[in-house]
């Protein structure tokens, strides 16, 4: 049968047939062995990766910890953030005579494992001294950070006068405790 072909012929032959023998090898051996080789890697490099697992847990719980002291992570009771609130607020504004218009209390919201205290307040008087307010609470209050500022005005229909209003809103934001 190949006495016939030439020499041309009978290596294109061989050629074919070698790739065929290549082909049908690697599906039905070198496949399954590069695949099992890769799958050893990888749970090599998860066993790495365990092996320093207490150490990045440790270092996971320090971030933590840095970042719920930067934002008023305290472990104090809602009971005494609306004292502490109140009083920082007030006492200021005694001092600068600024009026406390509004205080609807303080608005709880849990997600996951923290939950994040928002109090809002809203206070008249003149631009600095709210301004003087705000930077007060921010500098000097250590249990929340503010979060957002509002200045608008508002028409006084009794005194028929124009009033510069500043809504303070602040949040205290704290790992919740599972027990």
């Amino acid at each position: 049968m190949f006495t016939n072909l030439t020499y041309r012929l009978k290596f294109i032959i061989l050629a074919v047939g070698f790739v065929l023998f290549l082909i049908i090898s690697y599906n039905l051996a070198f496949k399954k062995t590069f695949s099992l080789k890769s799958e050893c890697n990888e749970i090599e490099a998860r066993l790495e990766q365990s092996k320093n697992a207490p150490q990045q847990i440790a270092l996971i719980k320090s971030k933590l910890e840095e970042i719920d002291r930067k934002v008023g992570g305290k472990s104090i009771d809602q009971i005494n953030l609306e004292e502490l609130i109140i009083e920082h607020i007030s006492s200021f504004c005694k001092l600068n005579d600024l009026v406390l218009k509004e205080y609807p209390g303080i608005h709880n919201y849990s997600q996951q494992d923290y939950t994040t205290e928002t109090c809002k307040l809203t206070v008249e008087g003149s631009f600095i001294k709210l301004l003087k307010l705000a930077y007060g609470i921010e500098q000097d209050f250590s249990y929340g950070k503010v979060s957002s500022l509002n200045f608008y005005t508002e028409k006084n229909y009794k005194t028929k006068k124009v009033e510069l209003l500043l809504e303070i809103y602040v949040q205290n934001i704290k790992m919740r405790k599972h027990e």
